[in-house]
């Protein structure tokens, strides 16, 4: 064991010292720990499942360091092999040989700065070593399995699966969508030796849908008002793939059943409009876009007065009355293209120009220590959980890269990691339909079976997620042609 020099020490280097001292002694103690219980897994095993072939070392990286051990490689009589500790002590955590505490901790350090600083600073509070690639590393395996965990609440959501639903009750959600438009990475890099063959330039940038449900506003002591029941969801790709993932998730948290109202905030793009149709939401313009419109197209204090009154009154034709009487006193032609996209804007979303309180419209009471407020929290705070990783810092990210951030923000900031990583219900198991065959239920068909190809075809969805009803559907197929099945 390395000892403590006493020359010239200084309280910051003997602390430091003393750290990596405890760091690998603890390692030591887990090695030793490992291997007992490893050898007590030998002695109480089921010896006619298991038999022992070898001894196999293995090096699993901690907080405190890097612990080698060496643990039993076992054959089991149904087939296969398997190490009984790493299954007992559940080493493997998904992100490759090293610890659930160490991996957690690097993805709560890549969620607030960039992955070489992140790298830089767990290595100096931990027992490890780490590049920023093997930080980056990490973080994209652990984004892989919160990417496979919400894959399967929208399987068990698609098949109709009520096993997983939350049970947060209230009679009313709020949703708001937006897009952040984040940069994408340059293209492919060239394989050594290989020439462009055109310049290559980055891509641009590329929204990415997020969104985000509540039940309403809480109030703290200090007068704050904060969300209740947060939960948020980003990524690429389809409008269409992203709000069906997020109505799983919003399952997977609230009792949707119970649900009377949906109010949905959004910029008025197709996809939202979308959306609220689809769910049949009270859809309204965001307060913070219907502003913004306003601000950039009219340039006179004395004008934007004028048209924000007119909002305040809660007037739409009005509203767009003075946008025109604007159009008609503008003095040059940047001016009258600003106040005709305006009035493009508030046109086409002149149903949705107000808000549910400035509509009138009543909502069911709320929960007691609930209120309900007016939208925008999209723009104020849950937009900048993407914005200030991933937009803000000037990087540039890959689809999968992104989605994998974006992800875990959102889930680190509201419900939490756990909630996600949680065990999902699997679906119960289906009963067997398929009768042995009778001689007066022989196929149809005889001779070889060139002629009845249905028999040994694959079925359609055959690799598909199944519910009970679909394996009934399969069972009934597969006793019969689809020619021989009688309605009436």
């Amino acid at each position: 064991m390395k000892n403590i020099t006493e020359e010239n020490l200084d309280f910051k280097t003997f602390e430091r010292e003393i750290f990596e001292m405890m760091c690998r002694t603890a390692c030591e103690l887990m090695r030793i720990y490992l291997e007992l219980r490893d050898l007590s897994i030998l002695a109480t095993r089921d010896t006619k499942e298991y038999r022992e072939v070898s001894k196999r070392e293995t090096t699993v990286k901690t907080v405190m360091g890097e612990v080698r051990f060496s643990r039993r490689y076992y054959k089991k009589a149904s087939g296969g092999h398997e190490f009984l500790l790493d299954k007992a002590m559940k080493i493997n955590c998904g992100c490759g040989l090293i610890s659930e505490n160490l991996a957690e901790q690097i993805v709560v350090e890549c969620t607030d700065k960039s992955f070489r600083k992140a790298a830089g600073d767990i290595n100096s509070f931990t027992g490890q070593g780490l590049s920023a690639m093997g930080v980056w590393g990490v973080f994209q395996k652990y984004g892989e399995v919160v990417g496979q965990q919400t894959a399967r609440l929208k399987e068990l959501a698609d098949g109709g699966s009520t096993g997983h639903l939350g049970n947060v009750s209230s009679r009313v959600i709020f949703e708001e969508f937006d897009d952040v438009w984040i940069s994408k990475q340059r293209e492919k890099r060239l394989k050594p030796g290989e020439k462009a063959q055109a310049p290559r330039k980055k891509i641009g940038k590329r929204p990415m849908h997020v969104g985000t449900a509540y039940t309403g506003w809480s109030q703290s002591k200090d007068g704050r008002y904060k969300t209740e029941n947060k939960i948020a969801y980003a990524s690429y790709g389809e409008a269409s793939e992203f709000t069906s993932m997020f109505w799983a998730l919003l399952s997977n948290c609230f009792d949707m059943d119970g649900v009377d109202r949906e109010i949905m905030n959004g910029d008025g793009e197709g996809w939202i409009r979308a959306a609220a149709e689809l769910i049949d939401a009270i859809l309204q313009l965001d307060p913070y876009h219907r502003s913004e419109a306003v601000i950039k197209a009219v340039s006179g204090k004395g004008d934007k007065k004028t048209l924000f009154d007119a909002i305040g009154e809660k007037d739409v034709p009005k509203v767009l009355d003075t946008i025109c009487d604007l159009l008609m006193k503008a003095q040059d032609e940047p001016a009258f293209k600003r106040l005709t996209k305006l009035y493009e804007y508030f046109y086409n979303n002149r149903d949705i120009l107000l808000t549910w309180q400035e509509r009138g419209i009543k909502l069911p009471a709320p929960p007691e220590g609930i209120t309900y407020r007016e939208l925008g929290t999209q723009e104020s705070s849950n937009c900048d959980i993407i914005t200030q990783r991933m937009k803000h810092r000037k990087g540039s990210w890959s689809t999968e890269g992104a989605n994998h951030m974006a992800q875990i923000l959102c889930f680190r900031n509201t419900v939490g990691l756990d909630a996600i990583l949680g065990t999902l219900p699997e679906p119960p198991p289906c009963e067997a339909l398929v009768e042995p065959l009778s001689a007066a239920k022989a196929p149809l068909h005889d001779g070889k079976g060139y002629g009845a190809d249905w028999l040994y075809a694959q079925m359609p969805f055959e690799q598909a997620f199944k519910t009970n009803g679909r394996e009934a559907i399969k069972g009934l197929m597969r006793m019969r042609p689809p020619s021989g099945l009688h309605f009436i």
